[in-house]
């Protein structure tokens, strides 16, 4: 069972403090003495620096394993199209992942494919981008459109040594499917706005052991991420599964009794349908809306911020990423994410606010595009995440 490698996607979330996190500085530490593998996801939102890599490879243990998404800039915005330069792009991060890939900690990269993205518009497009796959790294792929799930493309993935991505999601069955020497599992929820809010329970987790010895027994390895990162829920269903496999330690045991606690403690103390008290009807400014977010000197502060200032990088319906002077901004709407960097973000971030930085990228954008961020913070602001970009 040594072979099994169960962990989350993803390990900075503001909601895990309280639950998983006390007052760690450094919170991969932590979740390294709990977990031996992780998925970055914080990859599809921007390359990282050098330097962020390698201090992945020297601030984990040996025998800890990452994986790591592609960049949305390859697999969301040029759809593995090469004819729109994804061959340089991938280069560009498949440099950045070398110094974990040599450390002998990179298990896998993932290419999860857009929601939308079907087998009639795209086959060409996806045969022609796995022969960028061939080398020294290896690969999964999600896809999250049906139109995939035929033999044809399972017998492709064979031929590329690229393993099909087993889901736990509403729109997909989770096939086991095999196509090479190790299985790569995600379990996103079972929740509808988003699917990600979602607690699975322990006959839900207990319906996965079969199918997680079935699929261990075939392959060399299997790697498995939970996505549900709401309130901690991805943390307790990881370590349920290994409670269920049977293969959880003593401080695993420790650790997962912890979190139960922890969990029980937070839903009495803040039940998420009365945290926030909402007006009748919303402001119809920009502005009013963010005051809802911010205090009046920070959103002083940055409308001072001139646009030359701020460079927005990519924006598409689900997806907005930015920078504001020196900082990075990135804006996930589809799970309901926020990421940034700025010393003022540490603070505000675990009260749910915005930072002047934030708000000058909001006020210098489409204003439907904004209210659409803001009305939905506010609306479902225990559903959020604010992120410290690691």
């Amino acid at each position: 069972m040594s072979r099994v490698f169960i962990g989350t996607s993803g390990w900075s979330y503001s909601d895990w403090e309280n639950v998983f996190y006390k007052s760690e500085k450094h919170k991969l530490k932590r979740y390294c003495m709990v977990f031996n593998t992780v998925e970055v996801d914080s990859t599809f939102y921007s390359y990282p620096s050098l330097e962020l890599v390698k201090g992945l490879v020297n601030s984990t243990p040996d025998g800890f394993v990452f994986t790591a998404k592609l960049p949305s800039l390859i697999t969301h915005e040029k759809k593995l199209d090469i004819s729109k330069g994804v061959e340089k792009d991938l280069d560009r991060f498949l440099e950045f992942m070398q110094p974990i890939n040599k450390a002998g900690k990179l298990a896998s990269l993932l290419i999860q494919l857009p929601p939308r993205y079907s087998y009639d518009k795209y086959s060409e497009v996806f045969r022609e981008f796995l022969n960028l796959t061939v080398g020294e790294f290896r690969y999964a792929v999600e896809f999250r459109d049906f139109s995939w799930l035929r033999e044809d493309v399972l017998n492709l993935l064979s031929k590329y040594d690229v393993a099909y991505t087993i889901v736990d999601e509403p729109l997909l069955p989770p096939y086991t499917y095999v196509t090479t020497d190790f299985a790569y599992i995600r379990w996103h929820g079972r929740g509808r706005n988003p699917w990600y809010y979602y607690h699975y329970s322990l006959s839900e987790l207990s319906e996965w052991k079969q199918r997680i010895l079935e699929v261990r027994d075939k392959v060399g390895r299997v790697y498995g991420y939970f996505n549900n990162h709401f309130k901690g829920y991805a943390v307790h269903n990881a370590l349920q599964v290994l409670e269920i496999l049977e293969i959880i330690t003593p401080t695993q045991r420790k650790i997962l009794e912890e979190v139960e606690k922890n969990l029980q403690e937070v839903k009495i103390q803040q039940p998420s349908h009365i945290l926030y008290l909402l007006p009748e009807k919303l402001p119809e400014k920009i502005e009013e809306l963010l005051g809802m977010l911010t205090d009046k000197v920070r959103l002083k502060r940055a409308k001072e911020i001139t646009e030359d200032l701020i460079e927005v990088r990519e924006i598409t319906e689900q997806h907005l990423s930015a920078k504001v002077k020196d900082y990075n901004i990135v804006i996930d709407l589809e799970k309901r994410i926020i990421i940034h960097d700025c010393a003022d973000w540490s603070r505000t971030r675990t009260s749910l606010s915005f930072c002047k930085h934030l708000n000058a990228l909001i006020l210098n954008i489409d204003e439907r595009y904004a209210r659409r961020i803001l009305e939905d913070v506010i609306i479902n602001r225990s559903l959020w995440s604010f992120i410290e970009n690691v």
